[in-house]
C-alpha cells in the first residue's frame, strides 16, 4: 500500500478543483461545479483531501458547532484506491478531529453503510432531509430517501 498524505487546507493553492469535481462524480454522487465546489470546501470548517503519489485519490469536508454535533460530507476515496485500507485512514483522521465535537451526523451511498457501521456509525430511524425539485430526485433515484 502506498502512503496517503492527507491535507487538511482549502484553501491551499495546490487543490485542483477539477480534479476534486472529478473525483466526486466518479463516486456516484452529483455532478458539481468546480467553482461552487470550492466555495463549498473553503466554507466548511474542516476538509481533507488524499493524495497518493501527488494524485488526489480522497476527500470529505465537514461543519460543526464544535459542541454538540457535526455534519460530514462528501467522504469519498477513488474507487481504484478502495479496499486498501484509505478510507479507514481518512476515516481515523476524520474522526479524530470531529469526534471531540459530539455527535457527528452523515448520509451515505446505500452500498457504504457496512463501511461507517463497521467504524460505529447507527443509522437514525428519525433523521429528515429537506430538498426540493431535481435536488429531492436526485436524492431519491440515488436511495437515499424515500417519499
Amino acid at each position: 500500500m502506498h502512503q496517503m498524505v492527507l491535507s487538511t487546507n482549502a484553501c491551499e493553492p495546490a487543490v485542483d478543483w477539477q480534479a476534486l469535481a472529478d473525483l466526486i462524480e466518479r463516486a456516484g454522487l452529483s455532478q458539481r461545479d468546480p467553482e461552487v465546489l470550492k466555495r463549498a470546501y473553503q466554507h466548511s470548517q474542516f476538509v481533507w483531501f488524499g493524495y497518493v503519489r501527488g494524485k488526489l485519490m480522497a476527500t470529505a469536508h465537514a461543519i460543526s458547532d464544535l459542541t454538540y454535533a457535526s455534519y460530514l460530507s462528501d467522504v469519498i476515496v477513488d474507487a481504484a484506491w478502495q479496499g486498501q485500507g484509505y478510507g479507514g485512514q481518512l476515516m481515523e483522521a476524520i474522526m479524530k478531529t470531529l469526534a471531540p465535537c459530539g455527535k457527528v451526523f452523515i448520509y451515505s451511498m446505500p452500498d457504504k453503510i457496512g463501511f461507517y457501521q463497521k467504524l460505529g456509525y447507527a443509522s437514525l430511524t428519525t433523521g429528515m432531509i429537506y430538498a426540493e425539485g431535481k435536488a429531492l430526485l436526485r436524492l431519491q433515484e440515488k436511495g437515499f430517501v424515500t417519499r
